[in-house]
C-alpha cells in the first residue's frame, strides 16, 4: 500500500488534560482529515489503477486514453501530491466480454497489484455538431483563419471501480454523459463535413479535460476530527520532545523520540508510546502499522484513549 497522508490544514488546540503528578497527560490536535468521496468510496491510503479500453476505431481510442490519462492525473494531485503513483493501462476490448463483472476487475487487480481499479468502457462518440461560423475581429489573420466555428462533441462512457479493500466487496458502475466543445479556424468557406473531421485534432485536449471532470467523484472530502497525544511531563527528555514534533506534526521527527522510550521498565509508559508511535504511523499515512502498534500497546496496559484511536482508524480506511 502506498504511504499516503490521511490529514491536512491543521489547527492545534493546547489543552491539557493533566491527570496527578508524574501520570500521563495528553494534548488534544485538531487536524482535517480525508473522508469518503461522493462516490461513497473510500481511496485514502489505496494504492490505484486505471485501465481504458482499446478498439478498432482510432479516434475513440484516443479519446479513452485521453480521458483516462486525465482521470488518473487528477487523482495523483488529490491523494499522491501530484506524484505519479497510479498506473495507466490499456487493455484491448474482447467482444462479448463484460468488463463490469467483478472477475473481470479482480483479475486486474491481481495483475496490476494495486488496491483499487479503474476500468473505463470503449466510450460512445457522436457526430460532432458544427456550428455557423463566425468573422473574427481585432488584428490582422491569415486568410484562413479569419472565421471560428464551434465544435460539440457528445460522448457518454461507462466506469468500472473496484476497491479489494471495501466491505461490500463489488463492483460499482457509474455511467456518464456530456458535450465537449472545441472551436475550429476556417477561411469561412469551409465545409461542416471538413471542420468535423478537423475537429478531431481536440480531442486529446478535451478528453484529457473531461477526465479530469469525472474524477471529482472520486476525490476526498474533508472534516476536522481531533486526537490525543501522549506524553510525561518532567520525565524523559524524549516525551517532551516528541510532544513537541507533534504539535508540529513533524511525525517521523515525534516517532524517533517515542521508539526510545518503547523498552521502559515501566509497563504503562511502554503503552503510552506505544500509542504515541500507531498515532504517528496513522498520520503518517500508515494505518495498519499503527494498529500493529495499538496492539502492543493494549498488551502491555490498555489506555482508556486507545479505543477511540483504534475506532477512528478502522472508520478513515474503510477497515
Amino acid at each position: 500500500m502506498d504511504k499516503t497522508s490521511f490529514f491536512r490544514g491543521i489547527t492545534l488546540a493546547s489543552v491539557l488534560l493533566a491527570l496527578v503528578s508524574c501520570a500521563p497527560q495528553a494534548f488534544v490536535i485538531r487536524p482535517e482529515m480525508r473522508t469518503p468521496s461522493k462516490s461513497g468510496l473510500n481511496l485514502t491510503g489505496k494504492s490505484m489503477a486505471v485501465v481504458y479500453l482499446t478498439g478498432d476505431e482510432s479516434r475513440v481510442n484516443q479519446f479513452n486514453a485521453s480521458i483516462a490519462n486525465g482521470f488518473a492525473s487528477r487523482l495523483e494531485e488529490d491523494y499522491f501530491g501530484g506524484h505519479q503513483e497510479i498506473g495507466l493501462f490499456k487493455m484491448e476490448y474482447e467482444k462479448g466480454s463484460d468488463y463490469s463483472a467483478k472477475d473481470t476487475l479482480v483479475h486486474l487487480v491481481m495483475e496490476s497489484g494495486k488496491d483499487v481499479v479503474f476500468l473505463f468502457d470503449l466510450p460512445e462518440l457522436g457526430t460532432p455538431e458544427v456550428g455557423e461560423p463566425l468573422k473574427l475581429s481585432g488584428r490582422r489573420r491569415s486568410p484562413d483563419s479569419t472565421y471560428i466555428s464551434n465544435v460539440a462533441i457528445p460522448f457518454s462512457t461507462k466506469v468500472y471501480v473496484y476497491d479489494s479493500m471495501n466491505k461490500e466487496d463489488k463492483v460499482i458502475g457509474f455511467n456518464g454523459s456530456k458535450t465537449l466543445s472545441t472551436e475550429v479556424y476556417s477561411d469561412g468557406n469551409t465545409g461542416k463535413d471538413n471542420i468535423a473531421v478537423r475537429s478531431m485534432k481536440a480531442i486529446p485536449a478535451i478528453a484529457d479535460k473531461a477526465g479530469s471532470l469525472a474524477a471529482n467523484t472520486f476525490l476526498s472530502n474533508w472534516k476536522q476530527d481531533y486526537f490525543q497525544v501522549i506524553y510525561y511531563e518532567g520525565s524523559e527528555a524524549a516525551w517532551n520532545r516528541g510532544a513537541e514534533y507533534a504539535y508540529k506534526f513533524e511525525w517521523d521527527k515525534a516517532i524517533k523520540e517515542w521508539l526510545t522510550l518503547i523498552n521502559s521498565k515501566n509497563e504503562e509508559k511502554r503503552a503510552c508510546a506505544a500509542y504515541d508511535i500507531a498515532l504517528g504511523c496513522f498520520m503518517s499515512g500508515m494505518p495498519d502499522l499503527a494498529l500493529e502498534w495499538l496492539d502492543r500497546s493494549d498488551k502491555d496496559m490498555p489506555v482508556s484513549i486507545s479505543k477511540d484511536l483504534r475506532k477512528k482508524i478502522k472508520e478513515y480506511t474503510g477497515r
